[in-house]
């Protein structure tokens, strides 16, 4: 499988590294400063056709007039799957969902990418495996967290930093701790009381509660 990212500049550089430990990925970087409006978005999307022959496109452009030129190449280059990341910065969802419908292209919008949902295609099965919403695999012994395998990580690995973070944990802190280690991660969602960072931090609560019912359950069935 091979997926193509858009870049803003400098940023999501982790992600490519993640990401191409299990496919090829090739790469387009945008400047970092765009004008908040573009008349002639293509000016800015001089794209190497070779880009072009992947599976899929994430783009992290942040930009409603970038993006929606996006869906367009991705139409002319016969690419199904198109997915934003950066929530109200890359544009309106119900006008990127139209323009992808219109096209035959498939459009995910999300504000952070640990909330990215699997979508009912087999195509990309492969992708939506190994990352999305966070899924942990956790050994316990002694009330304590003996071993963490990350399943799914979110795109930009703060999934594995965690994972990392929380071994050797009691059972009782490492949920809380998730959330925080989520949040001291270098993760680009956006900051502040009502920022995308907290609900980052929640997903990946959650996702280890889950792990750790898993984990409670098979140790009462091997102790029974």
């Amino acid at each position: 499988m091979k997926i193509g990212l858009i870049l803003r500049g400098n940023y999501r550089k982790t992600d490519i590294e993640i990401m191409k430990k299990h496919f090829d990925v090739v790469s387009f970087e945008l400047p970092i400063e765009l004008p908040e409006f573009i008349e002639n978005p293509e000016d800015y999307l001089k794209i190497p056709k070779k880009f072009f022959d992947v599976d899929m496109i994430i783009s992290y452009a942040a930009h409603p007039d970038i993006n929606l030129e996006i869906i367009k190449l991705a139409e002319k280059n016969g690419i199904k799957l198109v997915i934003f990341s950066g929530g109200a910065k890359a544009g309106s969802y119900k006008q990127l969902k139209e323009e992808g419908k219109k096209r035959g292209v498939k459009v995910i919008w999300e504000e952070i990418c640990c909330s990215t949902p699997a979508i009912n295609d087999s195509r990309f099965d492969e992708f939506f495996s190994l990352f999305g919403v966070p899924e942990f695999e956790i050994e316990v012994k002694n009330g304590k967290i003996k071993d963490v395998k990350v399943k799914k990580s979110a795109f930009c690995g703060a999934t594995y930093f965690v994972a990392e973070k929380i071994k050797g944990l009691s059972v009782n802190e490492a949920p809380a701790k998730a959330g925080y280690y989520t949040q001291i991660y270098p993760c680009m969602a956006s900051r502040g009381i009502n920022g995308g960072i907290h609900r980052a931090a929640r997903v990946h609560k959650r996702a280890v509660e889950k792990a750790l019912q898993k984990a409670n359950k098979l140790n009462k069935h091997l102790n029974s």
